[in-house]
């Protein structure tokens, strides 16, 4: 059981988890309010999606998705938040190879790596990413490439992308960066403060810690958190950051940060209300937090993965639609399988406070 977690600054958040049987309802599907809006796609863990053929046909089901409705939501980019696959092996990432390279030539995307993604139980930090993946697969990916850790590896990352009034530094760091890596991408952030910025990494906040805390809302994680970097091997040397410590060694050192996106964790709830006890609810899970900076300036911490949810009946991917009034944000989750197989097609729009909500960014940085 997840100890109770100490209740670090937050000025404001949302992060209840819907309870099982109320993750999907019957909703119109989201009407864009002006042709004017944009959308980024966040794409959770898809390990399961990767251990067979068959369910394979679910990850390509969910970039075809994609880019069968890119143009109906102005899809403008799509984030991986890493566990590409379950275990490090030549059969997974092909299969991934294969359900990603739909999006070849069509959008970019910038890939994240989990810890399904390195050696056998991350005993180590090798991974066949780089022998799958390369800028070259993907012009538009080679258009937004800033530059990288190390060169020729995308497991540290960052790249520009410009969209309507936003101009965005997207950083994507391994699972559990390395001190090193956090210190280059500091160095990064203080040459481009003329930006805002968007970190996308597999590990950062859980769903568990809103079972414990008095408001009910997300923590980053700590060391002693369960699956957090410091329960695998790559923590042997202690050269890793959990949530907490990568948000005081990096996010909270620059507020040109307005997203952080992450996975990795499960949903959660509490056996019965005057326990401690937690089962695993096999549901989507996410939560989400914001916090203040001391200039006033926002940044929005999202946990969204689907692994668990059967067959990605239950989730899919999260469509962050950037209204045209330049500071509003409204959060879908769909189901690319239910808009497929359901009777209703309309229910493979989840509803949820974690699911369906609106946000309001700051200013462009400079404005």
């Amino acid at each position: 059981m997840m100890p109770r977690l100490l209740v670090f600054s937050l000025l404001f958040a949302t992060s209840l988890l819907p309870s099982p049987g109320q993750v999907l309802a019957k909703t119109d599907a989201p009407s864009r309010p002006s042709e004017k809006s944009w959308t980024i796609a966040i794409i959770p863990d898809t390990q399961y999606y990767v251990r067979d053929r068959e369910d394979a046909k679910l990850f390509t089901e969910l970039t075809k998705w994609l880019t069968d409705n890119q143009q109906t939501y102005n899809i403008r980019l799509a984030l991986h938040v890493g566990d590409i696959v379950d275990a490090n092996d030549e059969d997974q990432w092909k299969r991934a190879k294969s359900s990603l390279s739909l999006l070849d030539g069509k959008m970019p995307y910038i890939l994240a790596v989990g810890n399904h993604d390195l050696g056998k139980n991350s005993s180590d930090r090798s991974t066949l990413l780089n022998d799958y993946f390369s800028l070259r697969d993907n012009p538009l990916n080679e258009e937004i490439f800033g530059g990288s850790f190390e060169e020729g590896k995308l497991e540290n990352a960052y790249y520009h992308f410009q969209h309507g009034d936003r101009d965005y530094l997207i950083f994507s760091l391994e699972f559990g960066p390395r001190k090193e890596v956090v210190a280059w991408a500091n160095q990064v952030a203080s040459q481009h403060r003329d930006q805002s910025f968007i970190l996308l990494t597999h590990e950062f906040i859980d769903q568990e810690s809103t079972l414990f805390s008095e408001d009910q809302r997300p923590r980053h994680t700590t060391p002693t958190t369960k699956n957090s970097p410091y329960s695998y091997g790559i923590a042997k040397e202690e050269n890793v950051h959990c949530g907490e410590e990568l948000w005081e060694a990096l996010v909270s050192k620059h507020s040109n940060f307005e997203f952080v996106f992450n996975g990795h964790y499960k949903a959660f709830r509490k056996v019965d209300s005057h326990s401690d006890e937690v089962e695993m609810v096999r549901e989507l899970a996410a939560t989400h937090r914001s916090d203040n900076y001391p200039d006033g300036r926002k940044v929005h911490q999202m946990l969204f993965n689907a692994q668990w949810a059967p067959r990605g009946e239950k989730a899919g991917v999260r469509l962050l639609e950037f209204l045209p009034d330049g500071k509003t944000v409204k959060a879908w989750t769909v189901s690319p399988y239910l808009a497929r197989a359901a009777d209703d097609p309309a229910s493979a729009w989840a509803t949820g406070s974690n699911l369906q909500f609106t946000l309001t960014l700051p200013p462009p940085v400079g404005q």
